[in-house]
């Protein structure tokens, strides 16, 4: 059956994981969630369940912790960078399967960088993460299990006055079996030449567990689903919707008012951007919190194909110009127009372009109603129109 696998180093969080474990069992019942020895039943050997289990699971779960990237083995190296290392393997072979991964930060954790992590899970950086805080536990495994699209069982029991997440459970040190599995695994690995990897099978047998599934269509869900809400959509003047940047390090904007914006309600604002400017790359998008002294950007880039990026342009607390996510995106550039979507839902802050979700952050927030349409560095775009839902 389908399954929710949850990767972890026990000396990072082995006791997040390990209420994590018994929430989402709780939800779509412990035989869908896979957590190394509480999955694997005595006698069973433990390479093939590894095998089974990350061959034919619908939704990989990667707890990160403030040791999970510098964590040392015991000969000093860095345990990301033994290709035997049971996190890599579990990870890369995720990817290879081109499911949901989504990073859970605890601890205080910050995503790693696609530089800080090795080339056969670097993708990993691109996925969009949660934070898990130890005095929200509760309240953010309720999101989580509700953006995932996970069933309603946690939320019930919390809202019926259940317990918290389960204390540590203290175990040996390090995961000896598992190192040993690993070894294992990639040796089979060679002789293959492929890493535990099934092929696609037909959408039918790969439902897994009740709302599993449902995990990418959840992520791009309206906010404020089920209730009341108005949309309404402005369309820019033509005066308004041009911008031309024809000086290296350098942008214009137009700054504009999205009217009855209350940014303490769930919304969904959709903006409509393209580039004008034939070859080249390309650097424009939106600014929110937008004054000439402070905002935030949400990036088009459209040299590689599309690139995104997501950051400060000016900021009183974060470094100006560096970015909190990026990664590839699928985009018209100057052959059409592109949707560029901010949603709240609760204390997230989801960002899409073009329906597909890209990042979010519960660290961020909308906190005005000014943004502002921009263009840098010989770039030429239009904006058409948003959007606001709410």
């Amino acid at each position: 059956m389908g399954s929710v696998f949850i990767s972890y180093r026990r000396e990072d969080s082995q006791g997040q994981a390990r209420a994590l474990f018994q929430d989402l069992a709780a939800s779509i019942g412990k035989d869908a969630v896979f957590m190394d020895v509480d999955s694997i039943g005595l006698g069973r050997d433990f390479r093939e369940v590894l095998q089974e289990r990350l061959a034919t699971c619908d939704l990989m779960l990667v707890l990160i912790g403030r040791e999970w990237l510098a964590g040392k083995d015991g000969t000093g190296r860095r345990r990301l960078d033994n290709p035997a290392d049971f996190v890599c393997m579990e990870i890369a072979a995720a990817l290879q399967r081109k499911i949901p991964i989504t990073p859970l930060l605890v601890e205080g954790a910050a995503m790693p960088t696609a530089e800080q992590l090795p080339e056969s899970i670097r993708d990993l950086a691109y996925r969009n993460g949660f934070e898990l805080s130890h005095n929200r536990w509760d309240s953010d495994v309720r999101e989580l299990l509700k953006r995932l699209g996970i069933g309603p069982a946690t939320a019930d029991r919390a809202a019926a006055g259940g317990a918290g997440p389960a204390p540590a459970v203290a175990r040996p040190a390090g995961k000896p079996w598992l190192a040993i599995a690993a070894l294992a695994i990639a040796a089979l690995a060679v002789a293959a030449g492929a890493f535990v990897y099934v092929g696609p099978r037909d959408r039918a047998t790969q439902a897994g567990p009740p709302g599993v599934a449902a995990a990418t269509r959840a992520a791009q869900a309206p906010a404020a689903e089920g209730t009341t809400v108005a949309e309404r959509t402005h369309s820019f003047a033509a005066a308004d919707s041009q911008l031309t940047s024809g000086t290296v390090n350098t942008y214009v904007s137009s700054p504009f008012t999205v009217e009855d914006l209350d940014p303490d309600k769930d919304f969904r604002i959709e903006f409509e951007v393209k580039s004008t400017r034939t070859g080249g790359s390309t650097r424009y998008g939106v600014a929110w919190n937008y004054s000439p002294e402070d905002f935030m950007l949400f990036t088009l880039h459209s040299s590689s194909g599309g690139f995104f990026s997501i950051g400060p342009g000016r900021s009183r607390t974060l470094p100006p110009f560096s970015r909190l996510a990026e990664g590839p995106a699928g985009i018209h550039a100057e052959s059409g127009f592109d949707t560029l979507r901010m949603t709240k839902n609760g204390n997230t802050l989801a960002f899409s372009i073009n329906g597909q979700e890209v990042w979010s952050t519960t660290g961020q927030r909308v906190s005005s109603r000014q943004f502002a349409f921009w263009a840098a560095d010989f770039s030429a775009a239009s904006i058409r129109s948003y959007t606001l839902r709410q």
